[in-house]
């Protein structure tokens, strides 16, 4: 009890603390983490995962005043702590992590593990409830095995390839379908698993997930507009192949090679993006209504 009271009195100790032990847990995990930078760059999941943990410090730093208002030492915390360094070091082992990209998420897992139970550990209970969100945003920066992502990949290519048949037969465009291979006139396509959107999928999930935390207060209109991803990366995705290929045919034959098809991604993102601001601000409307008539 001497103990909590003499830490509660000096909040400056505590950040001290807290700073020391995620600067140990960057120490011992220095290896996992150079890993994982390199890996963030030019992962199949994103190629923006390093600026997860940045977000993560950002909102953290602007509610600092509600989160550090009551601050307490936790001691049973200890345990969330050893945890993070025992999966650190099954990170090293080959037996529990037998490829790189095992050993990098271990160590990812083990190192937002260990500054989590820091925080808890220097913080207390109260701080974290107010801080929870801000730790959970960073498992997005976790990479995902091939087990999870692959089924993924192939969910985003029938979804996207049923997508592209509904809008060819609404046209009305002539093809011929076989699997994930479309036949027109004069051009053959298939939706491949670079064209599966994988990327600006997973940014659009994680942009909505920090949109419907940042802008709604009810948590069903925020699981409202989380799911309305699902569909809405469907529907980028088979535009965008609908799109390239009248392109294609009708205006210039180069469409389908071009900087439309590689470098293009981000017109159709933004559409789907902008879509999923107009649902933002159509929940927002009504919560605020709902509030306002509750008042």
């Amino acid at each position: 009890m001497a103990i909590s009271t003499q830490m509660e009195s000096r909040p400056a100790l505590l950040h001290v603390a807290f700073a020391l032990l995620c600067f140990l847990a960057i120490i011992l995990n220095h290896n996992g983490l150079h890993v994982w930078l390199e890996m963030s760059q030019d992962s199949v999941q994103s190629s923006n995962l390093w600026l997860i943990p940045l977000i993560s410090a950002f909102l953290l730093y602007q509610c600092r005043r509600e989160i550090f208002a009551e601050t307490r030492f936790t001691p049973y915390a200890l345990g969330l702590i050893l945890l993070g360094f025992a999966i650190d070091a099954a990170s090293l082992s080959p037996r529990f992590a037998p490829s790189e990209l095992d050993r990098t998420i271990l160590a990812i897992l083990g190192f937002l593990t260990t500054v989590m139970g820091a925080f808890l550990f220097c913080y207390g209970k109260v701080a974290w409830n107010k801080a929870r969100f801000p730790f959970g945003f960073m498992l997005f920066a976790v990479p995902m095995p091939p087990s999870i992502i692959e089924p993924i990949i192939r969910w985003l290519q029938c979804g996207s390839a049923a997508v592209v048949n509904a809008l060819f037969v609404a046209l009305h465009v002539s093809f011929l379908r076989d699997g994930f291979d479309f036949y027109l006139s004069g051009l053959s396509i298939e939706i491949a698993t670079e064209c599966s959107g994988i990327r600006s999928s997973y940014a659009l999930l994680v942009l909505t997930v920090l949109l419907s935390y940042l802008t709604l207060r009810t948590n069903w209109r925020r699981v409202v507009l989380v799911l309305a991803v699902v569909p809405l990366v469907l529907l980028k995705n088979g535009i965008r192949i609908v799109t390239l290929c009248l392109l294609t045919i009708h205006v210039d034959r180069s469409v389908i090679t071009g900087p439309l098809h590689h470098q293009g991604g981000f017109v159709f993102f933004g559409l789907a993006l902008a879509l999923e601001g107009v649902l933002c601000w159509l929940l927002q409307r009504a919560e605020h209504r709902k509030l306002s008539g509750i008042r």
